[in-house]
Protein backbone atom coordinates (compact mmCIF):
# COMPACT_ATOMS: atom_id res chain seq x y z
CA UNK A 1 0.00 0.00 0.00
CA UNK A 2 2.97 2.29 1.14
CA UNK A 3 5.08 1.62 -1.75
CA UNK A 4 2.24 1.54 -4.46
CA UNK A 5 0.93 5.26 -2.77
CA UNK A 6 4.84 6.57 -2.31
CA UNK A 7 6.00 5.40 -5.50
CA UNK A 8 3.66 7.76 -7.29
CA UNK A 9 5.04 11.17 -5.37
CA UNK A 10 7.34 12.63 -7.45
CA UNK A 11 8.90 14.15 -4.22
CA UNK A 12 9.73 10.58 -2.75
CA UNK A 13 11.52 7.89 -3.60
CA UNK A 14 10.95 4.28 -2.37
CA UNK A 15 12.85 1.13 -2.66
CA UNK A 16 10.91 -1.55 -3.53
CA UNK A 17 11.55 -5.19 -3.91
CA UNK A 18 11.88 -7.03 -6.74
CA UNK A 19 8.84 -9.25 -7.86
CA UNK A 20 10.15 -12.55 -6.00
CA UNK A 21 10.88 -11.08 -2.82
CA UNK A 22 8.53 -10.65 -0.14
CA UNK A 23 9.61 -7.94 2.48
CA UNK A 24 9.40 -8.50 5.97
CA UNK A 25 8.92 -5.19 7.02
CA UNK A 26 10.01 -4.19 10.44
CA UNK A 27 9.70 0.01 9.49
CA UNK A 28 8.73 1.20 5.71
CA UNK A 29 11.17 4.13 5.11
CA UNK A 30 10.96 6.56 2.10
CA UNK A 31 13.19 8.87 0.94
CA UNK A 32 12.33 12.77 0.12
CA UNK A 33 13.62 14.13 -2.99
CA UNK A 34 14.96 17.87 -1.59
CA UNK A 35 15.28 19.08 -5.27
CA UNK A 36 11.62 18.39 -5.72
CA UNK A 37 10.25 20.64 -2.54
CA UNK A 38 9.38 23.76 -2.85
CA UNK A 39 10.97 26.60 -1.18
CA UNK A 40 10.81 26.72 2.55
CA UNK A 41 9.68 22.54 2.70
CA UNK A 42 12.69 19.83 3.89
CA UNK A 43 12.12 16.58 5.43
CA UNK A 44 11.71 17.99 8.83
CA UNK A 45 8.52 19.97 8.06
CA UNK A 46 7.46 16.54 5.85
CA UNK A 47 7.75 14.34 8.76
CA UNK A 48 5.88 17.13 11.21
CA UNK A 49 2.98 18.12 8.96
CA UNK A 50 2.42 14.46 8.47
CA UNK A 51 2.45 13.91 11.70
CA UNK A 52 0.20 16.41 12.87
CA UNK A 53 -2.13 15.33 10.76
CA UNK A 54 -2.46 12.54 12.55
CA UNK A 55 0.08 9.86 10.97
CA UNK A 56 3.45 8.63 12.91
CA UNK A 57 5.94 9.74 11.08
CA UNK A 58 10.22 9.80 12.21
CA UNK A 59 13.18 10.32 10.69
CA UNK A 60 14.09 6.89 11.17
CA UNK A 61 17.54 5.36 12.22
CA UNK A 62 20.92 6.71 12.94
CA UNK A 63 22.70 6.48 9.40
CA UNK A 64 26.09 8.46 10.57
CA UNK A 65 26.27 5.93 13.63
CA UNK A 66 30.46 6.65 13.13
CA UNK A 67 29.80 10.01 14.76
CA UNK A 68 28.63 8.27 18.15
CA UNK A 69 31.23 9.14 20.92
CA UNK A 70 31.93 5.38 20.48
CA UNK A 71 33.94 5.40 17.68
CA UNK A 72 35.81 8.70 18.96
CA UNK A 73 39.73 7.77 19.17
CA UNK A 74 39.59 4.01 17.81
CA UNK A 75 40.40 4.65 14.39
CA UNK A 76 36.57 3.53 13.30
CA UNK A 77 35.53 6.91 12.88
CA UNK A 78 35.75 7.44 8.92
CA UNK A 79 38.25 10.66 8.30
CA UNK A 80 35.26 12.14 6.50
CA UNK A 81 31.39 12.16 7.03
CA UNK A 82 29.92 9.56 4.32
CA UNK A 83 28.19 11.41 1.60
CA UNK A 84 25.26 8.47 1.10
CA UNK A 85 24.89 8.05 4.65
CA UNK A 86 24.32 11.54 5.20
CA UNK A 87 21.95 12.14 2.41
CA UNK A 88 20.01 8.71 3.85
CA UNK A 89 20.06 10.30 7.53
CA UNK A 90 18.77 14.55 6.03
CA UNK A 91 16.03 12.26 4.04
CA UNK A 92 14.65 9.42 5.28
CA UNK A 93 11.31 9.04 6.75
CA UNK A 94 10.13 6.02 8.49
CA UNK A 95 6.88 4.74 8.96
CA UNK A 96 5.40 2.27 11.62
CA UNK A 97 4.41 -1.20 10.21
CA UNK A 98 3.98 -3.60 13.06
CA UNK A 99 1.27 -6.29 12.74
CA UNK A 100 -1.33 -4.71 14.75
CA UNK A 101 -1.79 -1.59 11.85
CA UNK A 102 -4.38 -2.95 9.78
CA UNK A 103 -5.03 -1.90 5.73
CA UNK A 104 -7.25 0.56 6.75
CA UNK A 105 -4.43 2.91 8.91
CA UNK A 106 -2.11 1.72 6.12
CA UNK A 107 -4.32 3.68 3.19
CA UNK A 108 -4.84 6.11 5.57
CA UNK A 109 -1.55 6.97 6.20
CA UNK A 110 -0.98 7.18 2.96
CA UNK A 111 -3.65 9.66 2.35
CA UNK A 112 -2.14 11.52 4.47
CA UNK A 113 1.68 11.66 2.77
CA UNK A 114 0.06 11.75 -0.76
CA UNK A 115 -2.02 15.28 0.86
CA UNK A 116 1.41 16.55 2.77
CA UNK A 117 3.89 15.95 -0.27
CA UNK A 118 1.26 17.88 -3.09
CA UNK A 119 1.35 20.71 -0.66
CA UNK A 120 5.18 20.42 -0.24
CA UNK A 121 6.26 19.57 -3.68
CA UNK A 122 5.94 21.40 -6.96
Amino acid sequence: ILTEAFGAIPGLRVTPEPENVRHAYYKYYAFVRPERLKVGWDRDRIMNAVTAAGAPCFSGSCSEVYLEKAFEGNGLRPAERLPVAKELGETSLMFLVHPTLTENDMKRVAAIVVAVMAEATE
